[in-house]
């Protein structure tokens, strides 16, 4: 019986509440259909302290992290059988006519010397077997397996990329490879027709869609599925899947309505994650981007998440949920001692516009008089990110989560940030109030400045 199939459910880089959430409610549901397939849960980045808190709150561990998806060599490694130096050719023999393969040679600290061959085998033993004398035949088994070793044979390691090493597989003649790990120990075999066609990568993507936004690799991955709540990208496909966006405040909304249609109910912790990711990406249903859906989705997760009873009133609900809520943003926001670069790279998207590449940050703060202390810092961090990633522009929204408010830090080119229509403060941060949603206030600004200036 073969393995189920696997496919990963992933969120977008520098992960926040709802991408963990999102990915981690949908590989659950997932794989409740019983498709016959695995769905995992992965996340391509550190998880934040909001989604930290989130986590420890309902007890559940974070997904796997998955910083890239290109098919390595070890990827298609199998264990084979090998030999030692003591090896006569007669162990070759019986190790290749019983698994039909060639047979590495080890050295004592399990090195490899070299790869035997079935053909190699005939060529040391060609004259004692055409001459059919038995005494000359057992002669030649008793031989040191070392003299049918090919000891030029490529040699692969686990880690490698298989795209890295398609050249020396192409040149070479072997239909088997010798794979070892990073000390030069053998670890297996690899068949030449697996790594000219290795299998892909299969990938649910949720809370995003666009490939820059995406898990390493994903260009040599297969997207089977698309769940998202923002704006439209290009992620090339090679068969018609199943795509849904949708203008929620959530991701996690998405995947709740999705179980609720399927009559399905969330495990506690699943809720209360799910329950999180909305309250996370509404601001407690005060970001412009909160809809009456995500209300509705929250009322029911509230209640699979046993924070109230299954027969508690709306404005119960509402007050357990506010309460969460509340929690879950102190928990995330704040300036406090964390080193600048973290602040900057913590929740920060990259975006492409006529050719300008953008990449803008959110953080969130109980109050924006944090700011000025760390100004400078912060500067001076997304200046670096400007210079390393080559940037038109790198701007830190900072929103404070009490009052609505928002101001923006921005690094670049100067014609674009000036096109900014947001007022230049003393400090040169750029005022924006009531500004709390990047997605729906902030992208569109930004994008249309861009749009002008390039």
């Amino acid at each position: 019986m073969s393995n189920p199939e696997s496919i990963l459910v992933m969120g977008h880089r520098n992960p926040d509440m709802d991408a963990i959430a999102s990915a981690m409610g949908y590989a659950w549901l997932l794989g409740q259909l019983q498709d016959g397939k695995i769905y995992i849960a992965g996340r391509t980045g550190t998880v934040n302290p909001q989604t930290q808190f989130a986590l420890d709150n309902f007890h559940m561990e974070a997904p796997t992290l998955i910083s890239d998806v290109r098919k390595r060599v070890g990827d298609l490694v199998e264990e084979m059988p090998s030999l030692h130096h003591t090896s006569t050719i007669l162990d070759a023999c019986q190790s290749v006519a019983q698994t039909h393969r060639s047979v590495p040679l080890l050295n004592d600290d399990d090195k490899p010397v070299g790869l035997i061959s079935g053909a190699a085998l005939f060529s040391v033993m060609g004259e004692a077997l055409s001459s059919a004398n038995i005494m000359a035949l057992a002669k030649d088994f008793e031989m040191p397996a070392e003299k049918a070793t090919d000891t030029a044979t490529t040699t692969l390691n686990l880690g490698d990329y298989i795209r890295d090493v398609l050249t020396q597989i192409l040149r070479s003649e072997q239909d088997d490879f010798i794979v070892v790990d990073d000390n030069g120990v053998y670890a297996g075999l690899c068949r030449k027709s697996k790594l000219l066609s290795p299998p892909k990568s299969k990938i649910v993507l949720v809370d995003h869609n666009e490939l820059g936004q995406s898990v390493l690799g994903l260009e040599e991955a297969e997207v089977v599925e698309v769940l998202d709540h923002h704006r439209l990208s290009s992620i090339p496909t090679a068969t018609p899947i199943r795509f849904r966006i949708e203008p929620v405040g959530s991701c996690s909304t998405l995947v709740a309505e999705r179980g609720i249609e399927l009559g399905k109910t969330f495990p506690v912790g699943i809720a209360g994650l799910l329950l999180c990711g909305i309250l996370s990406d509404t601001l407690i249903f005060r970001s412009p981007t909160a809809t009456p859906r995500d209300r509705v989705a929250a009322i029911a997760l509230v209640k699979m998440a046993k924070l109230v009873g299954t027969k508690a009133t709306d404005e119960q609900a509402l007050e357990a949920i506010t309460e969460l809520g509340n929690k879950l943003l102190a928990a995330g926001a704040g300036l406090g001692s964390r080193p600048a670069n973290e602040i900057v790279n913590a929740d920060i998207k990259f975006y492409e516009v006529n050719g300008a590449e953008l990449g803008i940050a959110q953080v969130e703060v109980g109050n924006l008089s944090e700011l000025p202390p760390r100004l400078d810092e912060i500067r001076t961090a997304l200046a670096e990110l400007v210079e390393s990633q080559k940037l038109k522009l790198a701007l830190l929204m900072v929103t404070d989560v009490v009052r609505g408010n928002s101001r923006l830090v921005a690094q670049g080119q100067s014609r674009i940030i000036s096109a900014l229509p947001y007022p230049r403060l003393s400090d040169d941060t750029l005022d924006a109030p009531g500004l709390m949603s990047r997605k729906k206030q902030l992208l569109p600004t930004v994008f249309a400045a861009v749009s002008q200036t390039t």
